[in-house]
């Protein structure tokens, strides 16, 4: 397994846990090549995980993209794990198999322009729930969990949540 983590912001540093004991190739903010040679090594499953758009996964600097439509290719044939916004949108447009999230509210910004309210300590609660996610996910991972299982049972999992968090988990879902 090889994990691809861009930092870029506060909030995606957060999502660490994902990762956390797993037997896998770690790279945070690797440079170009050093990840499209791990790519291109990785015989089955890639994490991909950072800020991004239906484009693709965007570099550190949010200022253009890490992973886009150049790597489609080095991507196919092997399981994705998309955990960015809009990565659904990026792996129907390639037809890429695997888990991707659809928007995903991972800070208040975030919040405020998906057109939910702000409320009292909404920092903390969506930094927890990105940990609480981040979490689930290491799950799935450290127990091979098959990925076409994965958002129903991320969804049957909230029991009286924000509704950010509903907004986040019912559009996640599998490919394969």
């Amino acid at each position: 397994m090889l994990v691809i983590h861009i930092i870029s912001t506060e909030d995606t540093k957060d999502f660490s846990a994902i990762y956390d004991n797993l037997d896998a190739t770690i790279l945070i903010n690797p440079s170009t090549r050093i990840a499209r040679e791990a790519i291109v090594d990785e015989r089955d499953t890639i994490v991909l995980i950072g800020h991004g758009t239906d484009h693709g996964l965007l570099n550190k600097n949010l200022n253009g993209y890490f992973i886009d439509s150049g790597w489609v290719n080095l991507l196919r044939n092997k399981t994705i794990i998309g955990i960015w916004c809009n990565a659904s949108n990026f792996a129907d447009r390639y037809d890429l198999t695997g888990f991707f999230t659809s928007m995903f509210i991972s800070n208040t910004d975030e919040l405020v322009t998906c057109g939910f309210q702000m409320f009292d300590d909404c920092d903390e609660e969506i930094k927890r729930q990105n940990k609480i996610f981040a979490s689930r996910i290491n799950q799935f991972l450290t127990a091979n969990t098959p990925s076409k299982e994965w958002a129903m049972k991320l969804y049957n999992s909230l029991e009286n949540e924000e509704k950010f968090v509903y907004y986040n988990y019912e559009a996640m879902y599998s490919t394969e």
